[in-house]
């Protein structure tokens, strides 16, 4: 009996590891570098049309670790053919994410043909 419990019990807690999940599921518009692994998640996309007529773009980065986290982040704007749209304002960004800080990141097209946008993360140089 003892050993029909003990192996229900052992059943059970190797099923509730293998259900969590430490990061919520991703936007398919977000890229984030192979190399920043489980540091960070981006959450919460958003893009829209602002009242300005431009899209704007809205997204959550979390660091998920003990220390701070440099990383740096752009937006690549997309025209109604999916082709990325060229601007001066398109570089990389750079930030300092404080441990388990959640930040807030935002911009807005440069163009009136941007329909859409990627975002990419990759750890700071």
């Amino acid at each position: 009996m003892r050993t029909v419990l003990m192996l229900a019990l052992l059943a059970s807690l190797a099923f509730c590891g293998c259900a969590s999940n430490p990061r919520p599921p991703m936007d398919a518009r977000v890229t984030v570098a192979e190399n920043l692994g489980l540091d960070l998640f981006v959450s919460d996309v958003r893009c829209a049309k602002g009242k300005s007529d431009f899209y704007s773009f809205q997204a959550n980065v979390v660091n998920n670790t003990r220390s701070t986290l440099n990383v740096e982040w752009k937006v690549q704007w997309l025209d109604a053919d999916g082709m990325e749209i060229e601007s001066l304002v398109s570089g990389w960004n750079r930030i300092g994410i404080a441990p388990k800080e959640m930040r807030g990141l935002s911009g807005t097209a440069s163009s009136r043909d941007a329909v859409d946008m990627r975002f990419y993360v990759r750890r700071g140089k």
